[in-house]
C-alpha cells in the first residue's frame, strides 16, 4: 500500500507532530509500504498528495489534526484514516464539551467553570475566587498542555488567564487536583497497560518538551485493581465519547481515591518520548507492529 502520513501543519503543536510523523513514516517503511509525507500547508498540495495514497496516518497534533476539519476531507474523499471522525474529533479537542458529556456518564471532575475572553477580568477573578486557589488555568481547546497554567494566588491569575486567552476565545478555571498522574491508550477494544507521569515540576509544556523533567513509567507503581480500573474508566470514555482505532486518556488519580479524567487525545503522540508505544510494547508490539495495528484499523464515515 501507499500510506500517506499527515504531519506537521499549522497548530501550536507543530514541532511534536513533524516529530510523530517523521517516526511513522519511518516504521511504514519498515513495514515494507510505500511512504508520503503530507505536511498540509496548502489545500491544493494537500489534495493533490492524498489522490495518490491508499491510506492516511494522521500524525497531525491540534487544531486541523484532532478537530475534525482533516478528517471531514478525507471522508469527501473516501480515503480511510487513522483514529475518530469528524465529530468526535471536535468534540474531543473541546475539553468544555468533553468534560459536559463524560460528567453525564458519571464521571469526576474537580470545580470548573468556562469564561470567554469577552467576560471582564473582574469578571474572571470572582469565578476564580470561588473556586479558589490553588486552581488550573487551560485553553479549551488545545493539547500538550499548551497555554496551561497553575495559579497558586490571585497575583498570577492575570497573567495565566492572557496566557492562556492567547490559544483559545474560551478558557477553563479548574480546581486543582492533588495526586498522580496517569495516562492509559486505547487500540481497538483494548485498553493498554497504564503509564504513570512523574514530574519534578507542574506538568506543562515545559515538563513535556522543553526542559523535558517528565518521565514516564510502564509498568506503573499502581495496584492491580486500581491499573483495572484507569483501564475501564480509560475503555469507557473512548467509548462515551464515540472514538474508534486509537486514543489515549490522561487521568489524575487524586489524593482522595477518586479518578479524574484531564483530556482524551485522538491523534496521541508517537515520537521517542511518547507513552503510547512505550505501552503498546508491554503487550508484545514493537513501534511498526503497533503502527500496522493502528493502520488496520483505519476507515472513513460515509458522506
Amino acid at each position: 500500500m501507499r500510506i500517506g502520513v499527515l504531519m506537521g501543519g499549522e497548530s501550536s503543536e507543530r514541532s511534536v507532530s513533524l516529530r510523530s510523523g517523521q517516526a511513522v513514516c519511518e516504521a511504514i517503511g519498515e513495514l515494507g509500504h510505500e511512504v508520503m509525507a503530507i505536511d498540509p500547508d496548502s489545500l491544493h498540495g494537500t489534495l493533490e498528495a492524498l489522490q495518490s495514497v491508499d491510506k492516511v496516518f494522521i500524525a497531525l497534533h491540534g487544531s486541523l489534526g484532532e478537530s475534525g476539519h482533516i478528517q471531514g476531507l478525507l471522508d469527501w474523499l473516501k480515503i480511510p484514516y487513522t483514529g475518530s471522525g469528524l465529530a468526535t474529533s471536535a468534540l474531543c479537542l473541546n475539553k468544555l464539551r468533553t468534560r459536559q458529556i463524560l460528567a453525564q456518564h458519571g464521571f469526576h471532575y474537580a470545580k470548573w467553570v468556562a469564561v470567554h475572553r469577552q467576560q471582564s477580568l473582574q469578571e474572571i477573578q470572582s469565578a476564580a475566587n470561588a473556586l479558589g486557589y490553588p486552581l488550573v488555568v487551560k485553553p479549551s481547546s488545545q493539547g500538550c498542555s499548551i497555554g496551561v497554567s497553575k495559579v497558586d494566588s490571585y497575583d498570577q491569575l492575570e497573567a495565566a488567564v492572557m496566557q492562556a486567552f492567547e490559544y483559545d476565545h474560551d478558557i477553563l478555571l479548574e480546581a486543582f487536583i492533588s495526586g498522580r498522574e496517569y495516562t492509559c491508550g486505547i487500540l481497538g477494544d483494548t485498553a493498554l497497560p497504564v503509564v504513570q507521569i512523574r514530574s519534578e515540576t507542574f506538568f506543562d509544556w515545559t515538563a513535556k518538551f522543553g526542559a523535558q523533567t517528565a518521565t514516564y513509567h510502564c509498568p506503573s507503581d499502581l495496584n492491580t485493581d486500581t491499573e483495572r480500573a484507569i483501564q475501564q474508566l480509560s475503555l469507557s470514555a473512548f467509548q462515551a465519547l464515540g472514538c474508534r482505532g486509537w486514543a489515549r486518556l490522561d487521568v489524575i488519580l487524586g489524593d482522595d481515591g477518586k479518578l479524574y479524567p484531564i483530556e482524551m487525545n485522538t491523534s496521541p503522540g508517537m515520537t521517542q518520548r511518547s507513552v503510547f508505544p512505550m505501552a503498546s510494547r508491554e503487550i508484545g508490539l514493537d513501534f511498526p507492529r503497533t503502527i500496522e495495528q493502528i493502520l488496520a484499523l483505519a476507515t472513513f464515515d460515509p458522506v
